[in-house]
């Protein structure tokens, strides 16, 4: 068992890959709009400017910042002292690109909704799925796998014995949620039967033969949700550190 300390973006595994943090610190809508803010700044931003700008007291401010500083979306600086006192610090975003990740989240939850609301057949979205996964597929073995939904940002981490490797078996959980935003929305758990479909189709397409054999969904602010994939290639190798 990982001895790592926990992540400072409260839902996600110690050392999440790049951009999962920063996307999920800017779930939060006070600090997107503060994230909104600094894009239009590039030279960068004080707290009282922040402030103004965002219509939040200084204080909270700071807590945002301080946030979104442990998710790497922002970085600080300290200006060049001009007389008494402790010179202040200058926030700047460090992918200008961030801001949109975060809209592109709101439209996914937006067109759920719609979806719900226009009374989605849940077996023609898994199967929809399942033909838009050989789309979002990489790689051409069982490590691919991982990797592809690594790329999608679900941080997944091997869970399976090497007993289950050497008979085809490839068991893992996720550590985060991409569409937790989406599936929190009433009705939105139809997004899972979608991120079913979208599991079947990358591995049927990565390693030709295999299927999913079971898929059981967590709390999206939790993750972990559990997927095990039989009929992988047993030569495959599949790397644990994906």
């Amino acid at each position: 068992m990982s001895t790592r300390p926990p992540s400072p973006v409260q839902g996600l595994p110690a050392d999440p890959p790049p951009g999962i943090a920063a996307a999920a610190a800017l779930a939060q809508p006070s600090r997107r709009r503060i994230a909104d803010a600094l894009a239009q700044r590039v030279a960068g931003l004080g707290v009282a400017e922040i402030a103004e700008r965002v219509d939040l007291h200084p204080s909270a401010v700071r807590r945002h910042l301080q946030k979104l500083s442990d998710a790497g979306v922002v970085s600080a600086e300290r200006e060049e002292s001009r007389g008494r006192g402790r010179p202040r610090l200058r926030y700047r975003l460090v992918d200008m690109q961030a801001p949109r990740v975060a809209a592109h989240q709101e439209i996914v939850r937006l067109l759920v909704a719609y979806l719900v609301r226009s009374g989605a057949n849940t077996d023609d979205l898994e199967a929809f799925g399942r033909t838009q996964g050989g789309f979002l597929a990489t790689g051409a073995d069982a490590a691919g796998i991982l990797q592809s939904f690594t790329r999608l940002g679900f941080a997944p981490r091997e869970t399976g014995s090497s007993a289950d490797a050497s008979r085809g078996r490839l068991e893992m959980r996720l550590g985060h949620c991409p569409f937790k935003d989406a599936v929190t929305v009433p009705g939105g758990d139809i997004i899972c039967r979608l991120h079913r479909g979208l599991a079947d189709g990358i591995a049927a397409h990565v390693a030709p033969g295999s299927h999913l054999t079971a898929f059981e969904p967590e709390d999206p602010a939790r993750a972990g949700c559990r997927l095990v994939l039989d009929g992988l290639r047993t030569g495959d190798a599949v790397s644990r550190t994906v």
